[in-house]
């Protein structure tokens, strides 16, 4: 779902930080999203659109197919995939100089409570914090060891606030570090205020950790008069906006709510957090729906009836062995339809990926999507899909002997992964199609075999034609050879899933195998980027995980 530009942004932000790989709605954290392999679906061998398309309901419902004579519809995986990791690692360079554990006072003891959306970066390092910051620096990749000579000196963190916040007031970042902190928030909130009726009824504020508040209070001051900043002096912060009636309904929200820290329910989302993030987002998607923007695109979307319910957290952290980006989303609901659903899936997603080959360079896995996907059809909620998509599904799955719900266990099996290797990575015009397992634990290979004849390699088709075979109580279709090593041995694999092992849904994609020596200088030095979806029983709660492991060092 697109949005439209959010209102009220502030013109001064904080250092980058990755969290671009889950922005807020309320565009809290800015720059687009890293495109990468998203949100690993059911890997449904197929769809109705013919062989080599996306399962039903367009790419986010399933996962890549086996494929039939349209290899090259499918080579959007490798130039994704290596964007994936291009992006995180960029990211990295703000995230490793910014390690936090959120201590001493923060921003959000000074917004309000009734925030719809918050995010803050915190630049205190501890020195166990800055101990893994040195162990991840030493498995990055040569070409980027460079951007990080220095970064152990925790005096120096304030400084790139303050070159930022220099470069756009046109101050001298020298005179800057002498009154700056290390940490600051950004809050939007809703108010009736009619001075903000143009920006959708939102106010915003930025909240800056100061270390000399008389220095600071006489630069804002200057600052009201050469750029209209309105500010205010709360505790060990600067409070301040570029909409001169902000500072005046901040004031207004903070006597009718109190401020955000001491919220319930913003501290209990913030409970499930990991400790020693980078950086923190959090937003109220049923607050932010309310506003008259979001309001009108969900119109546009869903109708004049649409509606969201929830909240959103998201976080990053550097482990000596990683770099993380997470989101965890609670009581999520769009249109009354909720994530129960998913609570089917029985949590060994990273052990069904483990039994493909070792070579394998795009991988993704479940284990229970057969009964997530029962669950959804039983109580018409599978996502993406309108009465006519579902009417062709049930013809194409009962022509094929798997009719839903049954059907779906028929065709992947109580686990499943398909995995993909051999690509020819010289762009979207390459011929050469890519080497394709998939494998459904307790499938059913005469279903499984008709699905292939019918579906993923028809008579007309002119691909490689999978292969259907039995391994044990697995049922393998490959276009390729399926013996000797698995990815569960590969050292790669195993530092970079670590933890991921109670996830419904995970994908994993090998980045030494997807980038080349055209495009970096080392690619075994750039390991590999995980995916892990997980929800809890009831689903009120889902955790989505993109993590970057780097090979170098």
């Amino acid at each position: 779902m697109s949005h439209p530009d959010p209102p009220q942004q502030p013109r001064w932000q904080p250092p980058q930080y990755p969290g671009q790989a889950f922005p807020p709605p309320g565009g809290f954290a800015q720059g687009p999203p890293p495109q990468g392999p998203g949100v690993p679906g059911p890997p449904f061998p197929g769809g109705p659109q013919g062989p080599g398309h996306p399962p039903y309901g367009g790419p986010y419902a399933g996962a890549p197919v086996p494929p039939g004579g349209d290899g090259g519809r499918r080579r959007w995986l490798i130039p994704a995939a290596a964007v994936t990791a291009v992006v995180v690692m960029a990211a990295t360079v703000w995230a490793t100089v910014s390690l936090v554990g959120f201590g001493g006072p923060q921003p959000e003891s000074v917004l309000p409570a009734n925030a719809l959306g918050f995010a803050k970066v915190d630049l205190d390092i501890d020195g166990s914090q800055a101990i893994d910051l040195l162990r991840f620096a030493d498995r990055l990749p040569d070409e980027l060891g460079e951007e990080f000579e220095g970064v152990e000196d925790e005096d120096d963190t304030a400084a790139p606030f303050a070159e930022v916040f220099a470069d756009t007031y046109d101050l001298e970042a020298s005179e800057v570090e002498g009154w700056i902190g290390r940490k600051v928030g950004v809050a939007s909130w809703p108010t009736d205020n009619t001075d903000f009726a143009s920006e959708g009824g939102v106010a915003f504020a930025i909240a800056l950790a100061v270390e000399d508040a008389g220095a600071a209070e006489a630069r804002f001051t200057e600052l009201s008069e050469t750029h209209g900043l309105a500010h205010t002096m709360v505790d060990d912060f600067v409070v301040f906006s570029e909409h001169p009636a902000a500072i005046d309904d901040y004031h207004d929200q903070m006597s009718a709510h109190g401020d955000l820290e001491s919220d319930d329910v913003y501290s209990g989302d913030l409970g499930d957090v990991p400790s020693g993030s980078i950086a923190l987002a959090w937003v109220d998607l049923a607050s932010l729906a309310g506003i008259r923007p979001f309001r009108e695109q969900l119109a546009t979307e869903f109708g004049a009836a649409g509606t969201v319910q929830g909240r959103m957290t998201a976080s990053f952290r550097v482990t000596g062995e990683y770099l993380e980006a997470r989101m965890d989303v609670f009581g999520l609901s769009v249109e009354g339809e909720d994530l129960s659903w998913l609570a089917e899936g029985t949590g060994a997603g990273v052990e069904a990926m483990g039994g493909l080959p070792e070579n394998t360079t795009v991988a993704l896995g479940g284990s229970g999507l057969d009964r997530m996907l029962a669950a959804a059809w039983e109580n018409d909620a599978l996502p993406l899909l309108d009465d006519q998509d579902r009417r062709a599904m049930e013809s194409d799955l009962t022509s094929v002997g798997a009719p839903p719900p049954d059907g779906f266990t028929s065709l992947l099996g109580t686990s499943t992964a398909v995995g993909l290797s051999d690509f020819d990575t010289g762009g979207y015009g390459s011929s050469v199609d890519p080497t394709v397992v998939f494998r459904a634990v307790d499938g059913d290979p005469t279903a499984l075999a008709a699905f292939v004849d019918e579906v993923v390699a028809p008579p007309a088709s002119t691909g490689p034609r999978p292969t259907v075979t039995e391994d044990g109580a697995t049922v393998v279709v490959a276009t390729g050879g399926t013996g000797g090593a698995v990815l569960a041995d590969d050292q790669v694999f195993q530092q970079t899933m670590a933890g991921m092992e109670d996830t419904v849904a995970a994908a994993f994609v090998d980045v030494r195998r997807a980038l080349t020596h055209e495009e970096v200088r080392d690619p075994e030095q750039w390991g590999a980027v995980g995916v892990a979806l997980s929800v809890t029983q009831d689903g009120d709660r889902a955790a989505f995980e993109l993590r970057w492991a780097p090979s170098g060092g």
